[in-house]
């Protein structure tokens, strides 16, 4: 057993930070709130993630479980992954917790979990998953909820940086409209209707619990995991599909199930979000040829027409990929993303001059839609933001920065209509100075949560004060539009809107040396 040099405090939130020196600095207790999530409670078998920051762990032996009496109980715990890129390289990402707890006299309960102490009280053996489920497809969820608290699960960097929903300060408007629209997202938690599942709701709501901190959302998040990936195929050339949908890649998401396994442990999930990432390393083709075909020809329609949303979740399958395996081949694959992002927006392959958009020829993608022979999407291309800046976190290369100024810039100048409320549906790149901007189209302040969050992401990497400033006031003019809005009408609106966005309250208050 190692001693307590092994215990490394790492890339903690600032207030975290300052309430652990207050007590012992080599010591953190993480507050569990126990909520039961099925009747008739006794001794029940606890299980959960415990996500850590990069660089606090090295040895699951340093991890004690306090009971709801104040005594170690014991506990069995193991490693559910490491981090795999940087100084940190090999510290632990997320434990797996079990152990037993009594409700027979009480329901509201809590424990700790002590990091940094040697555990006295060690279990080896573990119970499979299924068996601490309401029922073993965990459709209904565990039978007792762990919450973890807002402060921890953002500092984990579980699903990447992020700001606690109680810190949000000047942008709280955001927060109460996520809150308004919740109980009517709950309507479409088991939905047969693929369309309500397109844009990732399992994220969308894990991504609010990791912000908030509150068991509802993680109530949702999981029963939602669980209906994905009962629903994916598991065998055969269209292994790592959303059965309801057929093989669409924009329907893959292996980051959602990626989250769900560093929460839970669920090895059915870890399965599951690899057969997912594998879809995506085997079927897209991130290389834009205006006269070829990126991807399969699937069941979407758009017959294999390169995307930027494509060109997004493509990226973000490859990269959990390289997260949940380790493999090399998605690194790899990741290096080909960013290399031809970057090739596209300079050198664009329709052979006109660079405008910072990654531009398609709309005529041929989607006539029904615009037939401009350069035309792009603000909210698609905010997927692909996201994902450059989720890779971005990993290896730090510095032509992402330059890719998302560019094209913030090109969405500040071209994408908006006049009154800076919402976007074009499609942008006309090539429209001269007496021509529309591009197609206007209903709704379409539906879609400003994610323009928010790639403005957000312009004054993260901005460092002219002018520039952020710019940028900070088209956050506010979307933001307002946006709070006004039904996300739940259209139902896949409330997924668009929350899968990435919840991070621009971090990305408006920190700098890249903060991460």
């Amino acid at each position: 057993m190692t001693d307590r040099r092994s215990f490394l405090i790492g890339a903690l939130g600032t207030t975290l930070v300052a309430a652990l020196k207050a007590q012992d600095p080599t010591v953190t207790d993480v507050d569990v709130q126990l909520v039961p999530n099925a009747r008739r409670l006794r001794l029940e078998t606890l299980n959960f993630g415990l996500p850590l920051p990069p660089g606090l762990l090295l040895d699951p032996l340093m991890a004690r479980v306090i009971g709801p009496d104040g005594q170690e109980i014991e506990a069995a715990v193991r490693p559910l992954e490491t981090w795999r890129d940087g100084v940190v390289r090999q510290s632990i990402r997320s434990l797996q917790v079990q152990c037993a707890v009594n409700f027979s006299t009480a329901r509201a309960l809590r424990i700790k979990v002590r990091l940094g102490e040697p555990r006295r009280r060690d279990r080896t053996s573990f119970e499979p998953v299924e068996k601490t489920l309401v029922k073993p497809d965990g459709l209904l969820g565990p039978r007792v909820l762990s919450v973890l608290p807002a402060e921890w699960l953002c500092a984990s960097r579980v699903a990447g940086p992020q700001t606690p929903a109680s810190r949000s300060g000047r942008y709280a408007l955001y927060d109460q409209t996520v809150e308004r629209n919740f109980a009517a997202s709950l309507d479409y938690i088991a939905s047969t209707d693929p369309v309500a599942w397109l844009f990732d709701r399992t994220s969308a709501w894990y991504k609010t619990y990791v912000r908030t901190g509150q068991s509802k959302y993680l109530a949702a998040a999981y029963r939602a995991a669980n209906f994905v990936r009962a629903q994916t195929v598991a065998t055969g050339v269209r292994a790592g599909t959303f059965r309801p949908r057929g093989a669409d890649l924009k329907y893959v998401y292996p980051r959602a199930l990626h989250l769900h396994y560093l929460l839970s442990g669920d090895p059915r999930a870890l399965d599951t979000g690899k057969l997912m990432s594998r879809y995506c390393l085997d079927h897209w083709n991130p290389h834009y040829r205006p006269d070829q075909k990126s991807g399969p020809d699937d069941a979407s329609g758009e017959g294999g027409h390169w995307t930027p949303r494509h060109q997004g979740f493509g990226l973000l399958g490859v990269l959990h990929g390289w997260e949940m395996s380790g493999d090399p081949v998605y690194l790899d694959k990741c290096k080909d993303y960013v290399d031809a992002c970057y090739e596209h927006q300079n050198q664009p392959p329709d052979g006109r001059p660079a405008d910072g958009s990654w531009r398609q020829n709309w005529a041929t993608y989607d006539p029904s839609e615009a037939t401009f022979e350069g035309g792009t999407s603000a909210w698609m291309t905010a997927i692909l933001c996201d994902a450059l800046f989720n890779h971005w976190t990993i290896n730090k290369d510095p032509r992402i920065p330059r890719m998302i100024l560019a094209w913030c810039d090109f969405l500040d100048a071209r994408g908006l209509r006049p009154d800076a409320a919402e976007a074009f549906y499609v942008i006309n790149c090539f429209a001269q100075r007496d021509e529309p901007g591009g197609v206007i189209g209903e709704s379409m302040d539906l879609h400003n949560a994610e323009l928010c969050h790639t403005f957000a992401l312009g004054t993260f990497f901005a460092s002219d004060a002018a520039k952020k400033a710019v940028y900070a006031r088209r956050v506010d003019r979307l933001l307002e539009q946006w709070s006004k809005t039904d996300l739940n009408d259209t139902p896949r609106a409330y997924n668009w809107a929350l899968q990435a966005s919840g991070q621009m309250i971090y990305l408006l208050s920190h700098t890249p040396d903060d991460v």
